[in-house]
């Protein structure tokens, strides 16, 4: 179980989030929400170690993580699809696959199969670079490249911004065929609220920097979308 307890994060001198906690189990999707500006990257930067806490801790499975490097937490098996999906242009499509491996704690000296089943354009596609890519393409490679270290924990930042609706529908496949498998923790940041409602176990707003509101799906209701999520 991913654990995260009165966490404390920012940027300088300005402090995003306070005393934010929340819990992600083996075969749950928790969503986390809330309108723009209120925390919701820097949450996952902090919970893979990319943003340093300045309070409060990161678990995993109960051992402390919130001192470890990036490197680290993915080994212990956290995998992270970053908002903007951070593909290296210039490398092929493989070898884009490949740099997943080195966060892997097994010794994978090929990109395992299961990782591509659930993206199989991506085999017709290996010699071409990342950067050739279209947006939605790209956020695939990036979620197979996470899925390539099996991770037990996977961190997902909008995954579906800005990308064809057919390719939305996909990556809604993938991640019910996870959730399905039962083996991994899956923390979800999305805007489409309809999106989040198709896949997701349990509910989290952030607002300010802090957990305003959480919940079940019945809970989700035009109330806490009209006072929460409603621009």
């Amino acid at each position: 179980m991913l654990a995260v307890q009165q966490l404390e994060a920012g940027y300088g001198e300005s402090v995003i989030l306070r005393d934010v906690s929340l819990k992600v189990k083996v075969g749950q999707v928790v969503c986390l929400l809330g309108r723009n500006g209120v925390g919701k990257t820097t949450l996952m930067k902090s919970i893979m170690g990319l943003l340093k806490a300045r309070g409060g801790s990161v678990s995993y499975n109960g051992a402390d993580l919130t001192k470890k490097a990036p490197g680290l937490r993915a080994k212990s098996g956290i995998g992270y699809v970053p908002q903007g999906r951070e593909i290296f242009a210039q490398l092929s499509v493989y070898e884009n696959l490949l740099l997943g491996l080195e966060a892997s704690r097994e010794k994978l000296n090929a990109v395992p199969k299961e990782a591509i089943a659930k993206f199989p354009v991506l085999p017709t596609m290996y010699a071409r670079r990342g950067g050739d890519l279209s947006g939605g393409q790209q956020q695939q490679l990036a979620f197979a490249r996470a899925l390539a270290s099996r991770p037990e924990v996977l961190l997902l930042d909008e995954p579906c911004e800005g990308i064809q609706p057919s390719i939305v529908d996909d990556i809604r496949d993938v991640i019910r065929s996870i959730k399905a498998d039962g083996k991994t923790a899956i923390l979800l940041v999305e805007q489409s609220l309809d999106f989040v409602k198709s896949v997701g176990d349990y509910f989290y707003v952030l607002e300010k920097g802090a957990i305003a509101w959480e919940g079940g799906l019945e809970s989700l209701d035009d109330e806490v979308v009209r006072k929460y999520l409603t621009v």
